[in-house]
């Protein structure tokens, strides 16, 4: 009997020396991944690689994103980032950032940083952001390059907790005071003042968005005033040559008119592509001809093997940058335009007009 008692006051003492270590082991938190609260996505190409990073992974409303876009490239290859906001329209940009530098090998490094917030919840996606680059790898080119990033898709938590929403109606609320003596006399100062400054605010945001979109347009013109400039240095095609040229004269063209209308049409047809411009409010009538008769010429070249004369290149690429002058945004476009009314504004030295570029 005193064997059976001393073997179970043995069991229980054990077991009671065991019991802590279980205890403080079960307390000891299990370490946050923070991967897992980030979504990327890396998209190389030739010489540039570019990752896109989304932080938090599963959102609130209301919760900050941090968006990050950094770009390597390798020596001799010249960067040129995404304009501010662009294909990022459906978020409200809260603060942005960018950065730049160097790698050890003489490589060029660049980020942009975004805090963006979110209009609703429920699926979201950052669409692909476009990278443009210069490879100079095997000598000077003027022929840029193109990296479109991968799409991120996320969604957005409802602030709500689940089975909040209820589709049971409140009892009404008991009748209000009779007012006595109004509130006008006290409160009208407080409402004037809460106007002007609400009026205030529209006027700065509306300014703002003014500024940010003319020097977005002023890019896409010295964009495609650069590729033109290069173009115009390789000289006039001939031959076979003809197909190619044209080729990126157009592309210019178009690149432009998507970049500086905000027309995303990249893959229409020429009849679609001036469909979709002529919804641009601010493209002229006699722009969208003149548009309209320099893309039908350059279908010609490259549709019907139509070999123009190097006198017939000139005048198109003449047209091209006269299309470009007459279009582009100046800082004092509006104040210009009442003593301009009525006027026209005459084309520059060597510009043809839209009856003179010739068509099929």
């Amino acid at each position: 009997m005193n064997s059976r008692t001393s073997a179970a006051a043995f069991a229980l003492a054990l077991c009671a020396a065991c019991q802590p270590a279980e205890t403080e082991q079960a307390q000891v938190p299990n370490e946050p991944d923070a991967a897992a609260d980030t979504l990327s996505a890396i998209t190389q190409d030739g010489p540039v690689q570019a990752t896109v990073t989304l932080a938090p992974a599963a959102p609130r409303l209301g919760d900050a994103l941090t968006l990050t876009l950094a770009v390597q490239a390798q020596p001799e290859v010249r960067l040129d980032m995404p304009a501010f906001g662009e294909a990022l329209g459906h978020f409200a940009v809260l603060d942005f950032a960018t950065e730049g530098g160097a790698t050890e090998d003489g490589g060029a490094t660049a980020t942009q940083r975004y805090r963006l917030e979110t209009p609703m919840s429920g699926p979201q996606r950052i669409p692909g952001l476009r990278v443009e680059y210069l490879d100079e790898r095997d000598g000077p080119s003027d022929t840029y390059r193109e990296l479109l990033t991968d799409e991120l898709a996320f969604a957005v938590a409802s602030v709500l907790p689940k089975g909040a929403v209820s589709d049971e109606l409140l009892p009404p609320r008991p009748a209000l005071p009779e007012d006595v003596g109004g509130w006008l006399p006290f409160w009208w100062p407080w409402a004037v003042a809460g106007v002007g400054g609400l009026a205030s605010l529209i006027a700065a945001a509306f300014l703002w968005q003014r500024r940010a979109l003319a020097r977005a347009q002023l890019t896409a013109y010295d964009r495609a005033m650069r590729r033109l400039q290069g173009l115009e240095r390789r000289g006039w095609p001939a031959g076979d040559a003809a197909d190619a040229w044209y080729v990126e004269l157009s592309d210019i063209t178009r690149r432009y008119v998507e970049d500086r209308y905000a027309v995303r049409a990249p893959e229409l047809t020429t009849e679609e592509f001036l469909l979709e411009a002529r919804h641009a409010a601010a493209l002229s009538p006699t722009h969208r001809q003149l548009l309209s008769a320099f893309l039908a010429h350059c279908d010609r070249v490259k549709f019907a093997r139509y070999s123009p004369a190097a006198d017939e290149s000139r005048g198109a690429l003449k047209t091209v940058q006269r299309f470009l002058d007459e279009t582009r945004l100046l800082a004092a476009a509006d104040d210009a335009a009442a003593p301009s009314a009525g006027r026209g504004h005459p084309p520059p030295p060597g510009a043809t007009t839209p009856a003179s570029v010739p068509v099929a």
